[in-house]
């Protein structure tokens, strides 16, 4: 064995135990982050049941379609919890990050407007238990401009187009 093949050797064993390192130091993450979570959600139900909520659901998995290029797709959505309060459901939401517990942020939002649509409760709660607080949430989905608006604007378009048009066929022809 020459110094290089020794060298290109450390360099490939060197990479494997980088790389097992890494997956090793990253399931220990997703354990904590995962306990971390459970906990969560055990305050916030406990949270939850003093508001006067009742839990019907934890963990609770919805099968939604998705169609693509005319073939369905089969995907899961799990909501955190589901819960009740004077005869009306609420999907629950429960977030224990710093950074991401209010539902201005996008992606939270998306996900909050994505268990809306696919489950259809009176509303939504999301749980902030850093500071352990409830935000009930719902959404209205509005259209910004009337639909005349958009018509009109075609009209408008189609006429300005006509005339224009009228007026380069004159020009063209000499009879302007």
């Amino acid at each position: 064995m020459t110094g290089t093949d020794i060298f290109i050797l450390g360099l490939l064993l060197g990479g494997v135990l980088f790389f097992f390192t890494y997956r090793y130091w990253q399931g220990i993450k997703r354990q904590k982050y995962l306990k971390r979570a459970r906990r969560g959600e055990a305050a916030a139900i406990k949270l939850l049941e003093g508001k006067g909520y009742q839990i019907t659901g934890i963990q609770e998995k919805k099968t939604i379609t998705t169609w693509i290029d005319g073939k369905p797709k089969n995907n899961h959505l799990t909501v955190d919890l589901i819960a009740q309060k004077r005869g009306k459901t609420f999907i629950v939401e429960v977030k224990t990050g710093k950074k991401a517990s209010t539902p201005l942020v996008a992606g939270i939002r998306r996900q909050l407007l994505e268990y809306f649509l696919a489950f259809n409760p009176h509303g939504m709660i999301l749980v902030d238990m850093e500071k352990k607080a409830l935000h009930e949430i719902s959404f209205e989905i509005t259209d910004n401009k009337p639909r005349h608006y958009f018509r009109m604007t075609a009209v408008i378009m189609g006429a300005a187009g006509f005339i224009l048009g009228w007026f380069l066929y004159k020009f063209a022809n000499g009879g302007l």
